[in-house]
């Protein structure tokens, strides 16, 4: 399964802009308890960037900005976090088999 970060806008003229962000399957599990997390405690999230030198320096950029989760669907998340949670007890089957193999 892909799991993919959208960020959507509109132009003045009102045409979608899109940005999506591919999210690594070994971070899909903290993904989606990030984003329960947030909907059970009905907190605003911080969106914030962090500019990383080629030195390693690191450094907030000046935009920020909050917002809540909406859930459109319990039922979809949950069936998200099923898969996910099978494909890790998969991953972690063959690897096993692979170690004593």
């Amino acid at each position: 399964m892909k799991l993919k970060l959208v960020l959507k806008t509109t132009t003045k003229k009102d045409k979608d802009v899109y940005l999506k962000f591919n999210i690594a399957p070994s971070k899909h599990l903290g993904f989606i308890n990030f984003i329960n997390l947030a909907l059970n405690q009905d907190k605003p999230v911080l969106l914030s960037f962090e500019k990383i030198s080629k030195k390693g320096d690191k450094e907030e950029s000046k935009i920020v900005g909050t917002f809540k989760f909406e859930g459109k669907s319990d039922a979809e998340l949950k069936k998200i976090e099923e898969e996910i949670k099978d494909q890790e007890k998969k991953r972690k089957k063959q690897h096993q088999k692979r170690v004593q193999g």
